[in-house]
């Protein structure tokens, strides 16, 4: 009876490590293998822009135009990428099926009104060094203004699954960014 309940509990065991760690793999596989779709940022409000040591995203890709609200009950929602005519990703259509493609990304619908469909991207916050987090937030805010939108980031999609890659500022991933622009 002892040598079932120490069975048992070591199954147990490695079934609570193997669901973490196939998340890790998964993100992983994501960043290495996944199509690369660059998302232009947008405006935020300067107030809310980091948050301990991440930058607030926004992206203009959020808003699209569609024709009637897209109702999904219960089902999780996807939207499905194209790329624009300047090189940037722009949502075609929403559904429910990801199909295991590298052009579909999880998105919650926010809202719909006036042949307007909002969604919320999972990946809205870049993950910054605590070092870096004051420079990188003037850096982002002074990059993306309405008037001067200098900043997008770039996310790896593979089979449905999306992960932030990098963000550029001015063209350069802010590391580099911040390196060139930092006083000496």
């Amino acid at each position: 009876m002892k040598m079932l309940r120490i069975l048992i509990f070591g199954v147990v065991a490695l079934a609570q490590l193997a669901v973490p760690a196939t998340m890790v793999w998964q993100r992983d596989q994501t960043l290495k293998q996944g199509r690369i779709w660059k998302f232009r940022t947008a405006p935020v409000d300067p107030v809310d822009v980091i948050r301990g040591r991440y930058i607030a995203l926004r992206f203009t890709a959020e808003e699209f135009a569609a024709p009637a609200k897209f109702e999904a009950g219960n089902k999780p929602v996807y939207a499905v990428l194209k790329q624009g005519t300047d090189g940037f990703a722009e949502i075609d259509h929403l559904t429910t099926e990801a199909a295991g493609t590298d052009d579909a990304v999880p998105v919650e619908s926010v809202w719909w009104w006036g042949g307007k469909q909002q969604v919320r991207f999972p990946f809205n916050k870049f993950w910054v060094a605590e070092a870096n987090a004051a420079a990188a937030e003037r850096a982002y805010v002074e990059n993306n203004r309405r008037d001067n939108q200098n900043a997008y980031v770039t996310v790896r999609v593979r089979r449905g699954d999306a992960a932030l890659d990098q963000l550029y500022i001015d063209n350069q991933p802010l590391s580099e960014y911040l390196r060139a622009h930092s006083p000496q």
